[in-house]
């Protein structure tokens, strides 16, 4: 949040699971605007190499998120 309070965009990456109190707690926080992504739940107790896989498949979402300052 200071991040964004500072003028630095950032994306927050939540799973599924955790997705609505994502959104409520952004929104809650005067941040309706916060750029979220997710990822598969869960993420503890999975092996590394699912979580590269996981984090592979949202790169290109989270830059375009982190670039398209339009948006």
């Amino acid at each position: 949040m200071k991040l964004e309070e500072a003028g630095i965009p950032t994306v927050l990456v939540a799973t599924g699971e955790l997705r609505l109190l994502a959104d409520q707690t952004a929104a809650d926080l005067g941040l309706a605007n916060l750029r979220i992504v997710s990822v598969a739940h869960p993420i503890g107790g999975v092996a590394e190499e699912a979580i590269l896989t996981r984090a592979d498949a949202v790169v290109d979402e989270v830059l375009g998120l982190l670039t398209d300052m339009a948006g």
